[in-house]
């Protein structure tokens, strides 16, 4: 049994870390696939050779679907390619490296725990700045990232402090397996909608599990652009009925 983590990638060759990407798939306990969002820089050759030196698996998009998209297409590619008997769990982290080694194999480690499987569906990281902990966040993201959880959060008790953590683990269960085969509608805040599926699916919502990290540093060359946060505005329109359609679906399951 093993944990599978989507890394989703898009134009990141002027912020590759060899050593850092090397020591993450030597040292940690899982099986990496890294996804290649159509990238137009060298990205994908950069994985490709990156692949092939290490334990690591690669698999290429033909064109930019966003993040949302390339990791449900890892995860779709990582049950296709391997025995479901075997797949404990799949997850993703993104790929600008902000993450230290020994916090992620902390989360393998609590989803590949019997006892905690239990009793969760989901491990999530959290970057909260808790005393003692290293955890330097961009404060117009931090705040705007707040306001979103915040707002997602009205009448949605079940949602977790820190919504847009980019490294997450999740139980592939029947009804995650189910949730997976239509694209997002969502492309920045998928996670949520991953919530709102499973809950009308399973008729109950997702029981998540969240690891307070500590150790976390915003890197430079962020993929949330002016642009990106007015889709962002948007997309939480979306989501809200997203929401409501799931609480519709799971009253009617009970």
């Amino acid at each position: 049994m093993s944990v599978h983590l989507v890394v989703p990638c898009f134009n990141e060759s002027q912020r590759w870390n060899e050593d850092y990407w090397a020591n993450m798939v030597f040292d940690t306990d899982a099986e990496f696939i890294f996804v290649d969002d159509g990238s137009t820089d060298g990205t994908k050759q950069i994985l490709a050779e990156f692949s092939n030196r290490t334990d690591a698996a690669f698999h290429g998009l033909r064109s930019n679907v966003g993040k949302a998209e390339a990791v449900r297409q890892g995860w779709l590619e990582i049950l296709r390619t391997n025995d479901p008997e075997k797949v404990s769990a799949v997850g993703f982290i993104d790929a600008d490296g902000a993450f230290a080694p020994d916090d992620v194999s902390d989360l393998i480690t609590l989803a590949s725990d019997p006892a905690s499987r239990n009793t969760s569906d989901a491990w999530w990281s959290s970057r909260v700045a808790l005393a003692g902990r290293n955890i330097q966040r961009d404060m117009r993201r931090h705040y705007l990232g707040r306001i979103v959880a915040t707002y997602l959060s009205l009448g949605e008790p079940t949602i977790p402090y820190d919504t847009q953590s980019g490294l997450k683990i999740f139980d592939p269960s029947e009804y995650f397996i189910q949730l997976l085969q239509v694209p997002f509608a969502t492309r920045w805040l998928f996670e949520i909608e991953i919530l709102a599926r499973f809950q009308s699916f399973a008729g109950r919502p997702m029981r998540i599990w969240e690891m307070p990290l500590n150790y976390w540093v915003d890197v430079h060359g962020s993929k949330v652009t002016t642009r990106e946060s007015m889709r962002i505005a948007l997309e939480l329109t979306r989501l809200k009925s997203i929401q409501r359609r799931s609480r519709t679906s799971t009253t009617k399951v009970v």
